[in-house]
């Protein structure tokens, strides 16, 4: 044999096989605008948005009618695979499948799922069958009224499905008779086929399934009763190849199935230009897509027209509609390529620390170094954020051997000088002893903020860095989360951005705050903000929830002409106060916790001022009280 390709059906980013042979796909990929680190079933002549509908078939369509010629076609699942190795004796469960943990080294070896094993087992097969299960198992008597109590599923659809087989092709009758009848059959729509033989099923298949449109309704169905196309072909595969094997005496070959029970994903972006590529990743979910916008439309208007720049949306539950709108931002702009990944693929972040309005979303930054190991330098910058400035030329920053490019933070700085009190599960202790015990930092000045970052992926690969970063993750809780694992990881391997590419709106602490850090410091925070490349809207007050924050218009500016400007007027109206008739000047909206804090505030610096011990003892035993309070 010249060729095999076999395809494993992916609807969202998992585990990727290692063989060469095996390929996967993503099936549906019309209906999601992401992307999950494999081509889609959605180019060529394709039926991607039938998807919901007919499961897996559409990938089964894509490459029927587009993919390159291979002696044997197959498909597999992407958590369900053949166990191609010469054992066939592994323990079952009462679904007839083997259970694996992961996808892992031992997975590959223990199943066969490697080149030379794949070929092996094709030898002499004319088709390639999961080994058959009882559907007594389940307590059906036999696989007609399988169907018939399945739940989700309706026998009037599979028995239209029967009654046009019968009228195409009227010689099946017997055969699809003998397997209603039979306990037992081949299920989860997986098999590897000699290619005439792929072909002339899939034409059969499919001439069936489109009479089946014209002849079946959804009669109120919900998203699993209406994957009925998908269901009833299972059946349909059995009574083909049952037909097939009398008629023509195929070699068929009984297989394992494998099944496994925790879900990862090991995928990787590729650039999306060839050359000038300026990767910039962005994180948010559907409620910061109106901040991402803004964003995306400043850097689209600062963008040099003879870079490429290849944005990369870590999504964590952006609607079809945004992404939808998120694409007409960039319509016409052809150095501009824009995708979505779902950060819910690193499985790692499901059981980590998160606290106040912080989500387990915040720690995607970590998994960029995997994520675009492809890549040389990628740029990643916060939602809330807008640019005056070409991000491009971060790409010419000089990184040598250093891990990241980053701005230092100046709140850490005054933090530290102020005395304030971390919490994290190291317990409650001032700033300076927290950044030098809990993170190891030897210089506490050090400290940079992650609103703007330029990873420096070929180093990070050279060091394993990824792996650093998941250990100093699942070891302990951050005062500043995901923030200071990096800063904990990357102690004394930054190379220092200028304070330009990171300006505080301020958040309204403008006039107190910032004028009580050192001197030198207050006056480059000032330079800074008299000529921001980037400007950070960090904190609770936000401009798309008030217009009385500091940089509003400069955000402004780059939502007003985008599909969410109506949006943006409504939260502004209202969040806006209601004056007395005859009073000009629009009352400032404050947030609870700010009002709050500064009525408390100033009676709070008069009995216990900035950096005293009386100070640091009251904030030490308020996140005592806190914890037991709130948990």
């Amino acid at each position: 044999m010249n060729n095999i390709k076999i395809y494993t059906c992916h609807h969202k980013p998992s585990e990727f096989l290692d063989s060469t042979l095996i390929q996967p796909i993503h099936v549906g990929k019309v209906n999601s605008l992401s992307e999950i680190g494999c081509s889609g079933d959605d180019t060529g002549d394709n039926i991607s948005f039938k998807n919901p509908f007919y499961c897996e078939l559409t990938a089964h369509y894509w490459v029927w009618k587009n993919a390159k010629p291979a002696d044997y076609v197959g498909f597999m699942h992407y958590r369900r695979h053949f166990n191609f190795s010469e054992n066939q004796n592994a323990s079952e469960d009462n679904w007839g499948v083997v259970n694996h943990e992961r996808v892992d080294s031992v997975y590959h070896k223990k199943f066969g799922l490697n080149d030379k094993s794949i070929t092996q087992c094709l030898a002499d097969v004319d088709i390639i069958l999961p080994k058959k299960w009882d559907v007594s198992a389940a307590g059906s008597k036999n696989n007609y009224q399988h169907y018939k109590v399945s739940n989700y599923l309706h026998i009037e659809d599979y028995d239209t499905a029967l009654e046009i087989l019968e009228q195409l092709y009227p010689e099946y009758k017997s055969t699809a008779d003998k397997f209603n009848s039979d306990s037992k059959g081949y299920y989860t729509n997986m098999f590897v086929m000699r290619k005439d033989i792929f072909d002339d099923y899939s034409t059969w298949l499919f001439s069936i399934l489109n009479k089946l449109e014209d002849k079946i309704r959804f009669k109120n169905y919900n998203s699993q009763e209406k994957r009925v196309v998908g269901h009833i072909s299972e059946r349909l595969l059995n009574i083909y190849v049952n037909y097939q094997i009398e008629l023509h005496g195929f070699k068929i070959k009984e297989l394992q199935r494998t099944f496994v029970q925790q879900e990862t994903s090991n995928a990787k972006l590729n650039p999306a230009f060839p050359i000038n590529n300026v990767p910039i990743v962005i994180c948010f979910d559907n409620n910061y897509a109106i901040s991402g916008a803004a964003l995306l439309n400043s850097i689209i208007k600062n963008a040099n027209p003879k870079v490429n720049y290849d944005v990369v949306v870590l999504e964590n539950g952006v609607s079809l509609t945004n992404k939808k709108r998120f694409f007409s931002l960039i319509s016409g702009f052809d150095n501009v390529s824009l995708r979505f990944f779902d950060v819910n693929a690193f499985s790692e972040i499901k059981s980590v620390f998160t606290r106040a309005h912080f989500s387990a979303a915040t720690y995607a930054r970590l998994f960029i170094p995997k994520l675009f190991a492809d890549f040389e330098k990628v740029i990643f910058i916060d939602s809330d954020t807008v640019v005056e400035s070409d991000l491009a030329a971060l790409m010419d920053v000089p990184m040598d051997n250093n891990l990241v490019a980053a701005v230092k933070d100046i709140v850490m700085e005054g933090f530290v000088l102020f005395g304030a009190m971390s919490q994290s599960s190291d317990g409650v202790m001032p700033a300076k002893e927290y950044l030098s015990t809990s993170l190891g930092m030897t210089d506490t000045d050090g400290y940079f903020q992650a609103g703007i970052l330029v990873f420096n992926i070929v180093q990070m690969n050279r060091e394993n860095t990824h792996a650093c970063l998941m250990d100093a993750m699942k070891s302990k809780s951050y005062w500043f989360l995901d923030q200071d694992i990096m800063n904990k990881v990357f102690h004394g391997r930054v190379y220092y951005l200028p304070l330009e590419w990171n300006v505080y709106h301020g958040n309204g602490n403008t006039e107190d705050f910032f004028p009580n850090l050192p001197f030198a410091t207050y006056m480059r925070f000032l330079e800074a903000r008299s000529n921001p490349k980037m400007i950070h809207f960090a904190g609770e007050n936000k401009p798309w929830n008030t217009r009385h924050v500091d940089f509003f218009d400069n955000y402004h500016k780059n939502i007003v002409n985008t599909p969410w400007a109506l949006e943006a007027y409504e939260r502004l109206i209202s969040s806006a106060a209601i004056l007395p008739a005859g009073q000009k000047k629009a009352a400032v909206p404050v947030l609870l916790q700010t009002k709050l804090k500064n009525t408390l505030m100033p009676m709070l610096n008069r009995l216990a001022p900035k950096g005293t011990s009386r100070r640091n003892i009251m904030t030490k035993y308020f996140y005592k009280i806190r914890r037991v309070i709130i948990g």
